[in-house]
């Protein structure tokens, strides 16, 4: 008999590589029942897999079913018209369609933008720090402020909105990390993402809060005249998606276990103070060492081999990018934080082929230039206590991590 696999245990959170090594040499690709899914190990499955048009991304019908079991929606709700209207959970041709409807906020000169506000915005959180600061807890007093600033001065949400935006995306994301426990009713979540809806729309028409100029949303919003394939509630519906993705964990939790590699390698430090070329790396080897989305998910279309296991039709498959990450056929010392490392940028975190995540570039800015501000006055932060997890492997973040500021 199988044991069953130990990738549902919350034990493993603090450090599931491990568990991620052993599994990739006796069983990379093996079904997981705790996630009712194929749990893919290795680097090269789990890329193949992302450009495999036979695994497809539209699989929001499957989660719902196995989160409210004997609970389906009409075509018509507002579930299905979101789901089935996004780039994350939908396929070529109309993933591509979406995707260009968002260039507008996406362009080289827009990044330049970006890259100048959201430098300034991480020397100001940075800055924020009362002088004689020896020690903290950098979630909150770091980690958490960064992607909420950039969501106000790079993507434009109005930060008079933000006590409501936050808490909605908050509780919606109870139910978008993946199947487990649903601790929040499926009214709740549909009113939730109703609320969200008519917010997104009001903010385009400029009936909500002030939008900064040159932001991602008012240069989505300048630009709904020109967009071709697409309607406007699709606007709305990548609208939406934008702010469930600008509040998730992910970008906290890159930031807080970047900052704990920094701490726990003092002369990693030293390189990115020394290298700008170390600098330009943080990003991709941060995401790589600890990638705080550590799986995605697939639905087969059809019968499937992957990684000589045959994956039915319809089954769910879950990419385990954390692991594929640190694949020693792939990357050389694997479990070593290394700035100079040659192919970082290899991380399959940000995705590849048609679902690259379309904020990689953003996000990255965020890493880059966060640290360049922490380390150039923090240039000897240290551990000051144990790190806690949270116990969501899915979307792998930090709790609490105390530092000592040098």
């Amino acid at each position: 008999m199988t044991p069953p696999s130990p990738l549902t245990d919350p034990d493993i959170v603090p450090d599931p590589y491990p568990v991620y090594a052993g599994l990739a040499a006796r069983e990379p690709v093996h079904w997981c029942a705790g996630l009712n899914a194929w749990a893919v190990m290795r680097y090269a499955d789990c890329a193949d897999a992302l450009k495999d048009p036979r695994l497809k991304a539209e699989r929001m019908g499957e989660v719902l079913a196995a989160k409210f079991p004997g609970q389906p929606l009409p075509p018509d709700n507002i579930y299905h018209r979101f789901t089935r209207n996004v780039m994350m959970y939908t396929d070529p041709p109309l993933h591509d369609a979406l995707r260009r409807s968002t260039r507008a906020g996406f362009t080289r000169s827009a990044h330049e933008h970006y890259d100048r506000v959201i430098r300034r915005v991480a020397a100001d959180v940075v800055a924020a720090l009362p002088a004689g600061t020896t020690e903290i807890d950098a979630v909150p007093a770091l980690a958490a402020l960064l992607p909420v600033r950039s969501a106000v001065h790079a993507f434009g949400v109005p930060e008079e909105d933000l006590g409501f935006v936050i808490p909605c995306v908050e509780t919606l994301m109870t139910y978008w990390s993946g199947p487990q426990e649903q601790p929040v009713e499926l009214d709740r979540l549909l009113g939730l993402l109703t609320e969200l809806h008519t917010y997104a729309a009001e903010l385009l028409d400029g009936k909500r809060g002030e939008v900064l100029p040159d932001t991602v949303i008012a240069r989505l919003a300048a630009s709904q005249d020109d967009q071709a394939g697409t309607t406007r509630e699709q606007t709305v519906h990548q609208l939406v998606l934008l702010f469930i993705a600008l509040f998730a964990p992910t970008t906290p939790g890159s930031l807080s276990s970047g900052m704990l590699a920094f701490a726990r390698n003092p002369r990693q430090v030293e390189r990115f103070l020394a290298d700008p070329a170390c600098v330009e790396n943080t990003a991709n080897e941060i995401v790589r060492y600890n990638a705080s989305n550590q799986f995605t998910w697939r639905v087969t279309t059809t019968d499937v081999d992957l990684g000589g296991v045959r994956i039915r039709a319809g089954q769910n498959v879950a990419l385990f990018l954390g692991a594929a990450n640190r694949d020693p056929g792939v990357f050389e010392r694997p479990d070593a934080f290394d700035l100079d490392r040659p192919n970082s940028a290899r991380q399959l975190s940000f995705g590849i082929g048609v679902h690259s995540c379309l904020g990689r570039q953003i996000a990255a800015l965020q890493l880059k230039w966060f640290f360049v501000a922490l380390l150039g006055r923090f240039p000897g932060l240290r551990p000051a206590g144990e790190p806690l997890w949270n116990e969501n492997l899915e979307f792998r973040s930090l709790r609490s991590l105390p530092l000592s500021l040098r």
